[in-house]
């Protein structure tokens, strides 16, 4: 068995193993059952190759060269390492071996070719053995080479050293190609597990605010426009030095950046629980952060298009993963349009929002934190100015929404009956009619 097929039998058990971790597997096994047989049968009988012939009386030096050979029988002299690796420590019939490249040839060796030699001089069959050089001592091997080795002794026709390395590498390559498929089957399960957030959606901008609170947690936005492309951010206070991939605009009042460039591999939560979708800028998705309101946010207008644009907004906030710890208390009387929920309570009046067990002698609280307050009805001025005054000191936790107008809002929202907003002192010039469904678009997975 000579090593060229040894080689053509790794290649397809190494080809195999890159497919699949049981196909490697029984690959090299193959390779290893082969091994006791080739044994016994390499020196037996070698198989039928292409061989040639150098003429000229045998064991005069030739003025071939491995080039020239190669020229003559291949009919390209570039391709003569072809034949030194298939005939180099090949024991010739005068004794002698080819060791090196620059080593003169002699007349009657014999060279066995690759396949698809076609000169009329090449020969087809089993090439002729050494015979007993009748006085002449064969060439001496330089002193830093082993000794040649006759072809189809010891393992697959390779030298015992090279057996060994490729033995062990088999081992090594039936164990790391099977934990390298595992690896990458795992990571691209992963990656189908974590899909791509649809351009120009809530999940676009949660990527950006994670990574904008890893780099710049001072950043206090407002409002936020949700492009195909890019997301824009509404600061207050302006911050004119952004870091990548952030582009400052206006002073530092508005900060954009590519879709593509945020990290997805940035983990926490986003920080904004509060964030509630009021339409659409010339298409892009604008959402604001009612947390930010110095204030009461007040929704007036057609009064049945505000009470759905509160729901909406409790919809859309009670879905988020980063109102998970979030209070919400709706003042007023029950309604169908409040579904039963652990994270939403419905009260008849203010005083469980404004009284809490433990806050001192008054039994008011000083700031309201992590809670959102819907007011569906008509509340005493004095219990409105706390509930904005509550508000206002929440630092960004806390937001306090009426439907109707009160005279000490802080925010108004303007709702027509079609659902379109006019946010005032926010500068969103929202599109006009709104998107059907425009609110609340595909939140719940």
């Amino acid at each position: 068995m000579s090593g060229v097929f040894v080689r053509r039998l790794l290649r397809t058990a190494f080809a195999c193993a890159s497919r699949t971790a049981g196909g490697g597997l029984l690959a090299v096994a193959a390779v290893f059952l082969l091994l006791p047989l080739s044994v016994g049968t390499a020196s037996a009988v070698e198989p039928s190759v292409p061989y040639w012939v150098v003429p000229g009386e045998p064991g005069a030096v030739s003025d071939l060269t491995l080039p020239g050979v190669a020229d003559r029988v291949l009919g390209d002299s570039q391709r003569w390492p072809e034949i030194l690796e298939l005939n180099q420590g090949r024991i010739q019939p005068d004794g002698s071996a080819l060791m090196d490249p620059a080593q003169p040839i002699r007349a009657g060796w014999v060279f066995v070719l690759p396949e698809g030699a076609t000169s009329g001089e090449i020969r087809v069959g089993t090439p002729p053995a050494a015979r007993p050089n009748e006085g002449q001592q064969p060439d001496a091997p330089p002193v830093d080479r082993p000794p040649p080795v006759a072809d189809g002794g010891g393992i697959l026709g390779l030298r015992p050293v090279t057996a060994t390395w490729v033995g062990v590498g088999a081992v090594l390559l039936a164990v790391a190609v099977p934990m390298l498929i595992m690896l990458v089957r795992r990571r691209r399960a992963a990656v189908a597990a974590r899909p791509a957030p649809t351009p120009g959606s809530r999940q676009v901008l949660d990527r950006a605010l994670r990574q904008l609170t890893a780099q710049a947690a001072q950043a206090k936005v407002y409002a936020a426009l949700i492009g195909p492309e890019q997301v824009s951010l509404r600061l207050a206070p302006a911050l004119p030095d952004a870091p990548p991939p952030w582009r400052a605009r206006q002073q530092g009042a508005i900060w954009e950046a590519p879709s593509l460039q945020f990290d997805e591999s940035v983990d926490g939560g986003d920080g904004l629980p509060l964030l509630a979708t009021v339409g659409t800028v010339e298409g892009e998705l604008a959402v604001v952060n009612l947390g930010r309101a110095p204030g009461i946010v007040a929704l007036t207008g057609d009064p049945v298009a505000a009470m759905r644009t509160a729901r909406a907004f409790l919809d859309e906030i009670g879905w988020h993963a980063a109102a998970a710890s979030l209070t919400v208390s709706v003042v007023g009387p029950p309604s169908p349009m409040w579904p039963p929920s652990e994270q939403v309570r419905v009260v008849p009046d203010a005083r469980p929002v404004l009284t809490s067990p433990g806050d001192g002698a008054t039994g008011q609280p000083d700031v309201l934190h992590d809670h959102l307050v819907l007011v569906t009805t008509t509340l005493p001025q004095a219990e409105l100015e706390q509930l904005g005054a509550l508000a206002a000191a929440s630092v960004g936790t806390a937001a306090v929404v009426v439907v109707g107008d009160v005279p000490n809002a802080a925010w108004r929202f303007e709702v027509d009956a079609d659902g379109t907003l006019d946010v005032g002192v926010l500068g969103l010039d929202l599109d006009s009619p709104a998107p059907s469904g425009r609110l609340v678009p595909n939140l719940r997975r």
